[in-house]
């Protein structure tokens, strides 16, 4: 059959992850194929919303990099809309004992910390483990990101943190999954190559 629907999912996530995607490779080489599809989400700040406090998204794990993440802009972010800011190096044991039990104060003053003012189709990739947060959103408009995120599958056991993914979804796509679904979608071979994996809801 020939693909004659848009689909919104798998065409935003072809320019992404498809066989020319621009995070294709990064992603292949930072979780290999085997890299569960542990997020699927928009996070979304509406004008008014408050800071958010400073933090990682992972309790820390003295490892590999867990878990990879993408903030990706669906709209230009603007400074006033409050983008997110990443205090860079701070994913290592040494910040994050700093972070959790000596001087956070001083810790924060000194860091490096940048905002990610970001145009359209402009994304993030960051380890999880880093610190960051949300800004007030002193704008009139919504800030709106596409956030999906891959598991390294050299860690196992629980990350202690739970994906903001449906639950159906949770553990049953790789990057490779994802990319044989695009593949066969970019053929022209399937309309709707995740449905296989059903809604996600349960």
């Amino acid at each position: 059959t020939t693909t004659t629907t848009p689909h919104v999912l798998a065409d935003s996530l072809q320019e992404i992850l498809g066989i020319r995607g621009t995070l294709r490779d990064l992603y292949e080489t930072l979780v290999t194929p085997a890299g569960e599809f542990y997020e699927l989400a928009a996070v979304v700040t509406h004008p008014g919303s408050q800071r958010q406090i400073v933090h990682p998204d992972l309790p820390f794990q003295n490892s590999a990099a867990p878990l990879y993440v993408v903030f990706l802009a669906l709209q230009d972010v603007t400074q006033d809309m409050g983008p997110t800011s990443f205090l860079l190096k701070t994913h290592t044991a040494a910040q994050n004992l700093q972070f959790t039990s000596g001087d956070k104060d001083a810790q924060l003053a000194a860091s490096d910390c940048r905002l990610s003012c970001l145009k359209q189709g402009d994304a993030v990739v960051f380890d999880a483990r880093i610190l960051h947060c949300g800004n007030a959103n002193a704008s009139n408009q919504p800030r709106a990101l596409f956030n999906f995120s891959f598991r390294n599958p050299k860690i196992q056991g629980p990350l202690g943190y739970e994906g903001s993914i449906r639950p159906g979804y949770t553990k049953a796509m790789s990057l490779a999954d994802v990319a044989d679904a695009l593949e066969t979608y970019n053929n022209g071979q399937d309309d709707d190559p995740f449905l296989k994996y059903g809604s996600g809801l349960v």
